[in-house]
């Protein structure tokens, strides 16, 4: 959802083993619209860690307006989390465990709040939206 004004927007990379950062990423903006200023990052099981970091730097650089770069990735612990996390700092955060809502979330949140803002309502939104359905079922249907 663009407001008509990009400039300025926190950009995002979403990065995953295989293809599910594109496919997500293509997911969210089916449901949104186009997403500016972000790029999805698929490291393949082949690739050479080499070759992966400078993947990630380069995307860095294309997405970053100068409002900071948000790294989501699939899975703490694995490799790309492992090579995100050694871009953390200033102008760069990563939040882990990306899912659907997240990259829906950033659709309304990248203008108007600060890096770590947009990474912390990211993650609570993300966490929020993981449900049992059964326990939500449960409370819904009323008794007589």
């Amino acid at each position: 959802m663009s407001n008509g004004n990009d400039k300025g927007l926190i950009g995002v990379v979403a990065i995953s083993h295989c293809m599910l950062a594109e496919e997500m990423l293509r997911v969210a903006e089916m449901i949104v619209g186009p997403l500016k200023n972000c790029k999805a990052i698929c490291f393949q099981p082949d690739q050479a860690v080499e070759e992966m970091i400078k993947l990630l730097k380069d995307s860095i650089k294309e997405v970053d307006e100068g409002k900071g770069v948000l790294i989501l990735t699939d899975l703490f612990g694995g490799t790309p989390a492992n090579i995100s996390l050694s871009f953390i700092g200033p102008g760069v955060e990563v939040v882990c465990g990306m899912n659907l809502p997240m990259l829906i979330k950033l659709a309304g949140c990248r203008v108007g709040h600060t890096l770590k803002e947009t990474a912390s309502l990211v993650k609570e939104y993300g966490q929020r939206h993981i449900s049992l359905a059964s326990e939500v079922l449960s409370r819904s249907i009323k008794t007589p």
